[in-house]
């Protein structure tokens, strides 16, 4: 576990974003805001739902989605924690589930307010 210890200090942020689009084409960086936000809602759904159905396997797919956008937020350590949670989901552990179900609420609150 200490390969992402601290994950739950994490904060998200746009600096990879920012980085990306570099000379601030603000236009490009709403639709990708935009299709972010969209993406990761449809994923929080689906994960949320196949937990609800203790299908851990399907939401370990569904995990595998959000690291991606987890790592696009800056969060390297909560990448590395969801890549575990993702990892023991696939052999049917979901003892991970109460903490990354706290990311994802840190993660969509932030998106909110974006």
């Amino acid at each position: 576990m200490e390969h992402f210890e601290g994950y739950k200090l994490e904060r998200p942020s746009l600096n990879y974003v920012e980085n990306l689009i570099g000379a601030r084409d603000l236009d490009f960086e709403q639709k990708f805001i935009s299709l972010l936000k969209s993406e990761f809602s449809w994923d929080l759904g689906k994960y949320l739902y196949h937990i609800k159905l203790g299908e851990p396997r399907a939401a370990a797919e569904i995990v595998h989605k959000l690291k991606y956008k987890i790592s696009i937020l800056g969060m390297e350590k909560t990448f590395l924690f969801a890549e575990e949670h993702k990892e023991r989901l696939h052999s049917g552990d979901t003892v991970f589930d109460d903490d990354f179900k706290e990311v994802l609420k840190k993660i969509n609150v932030f998106l909110e307010f974006i």
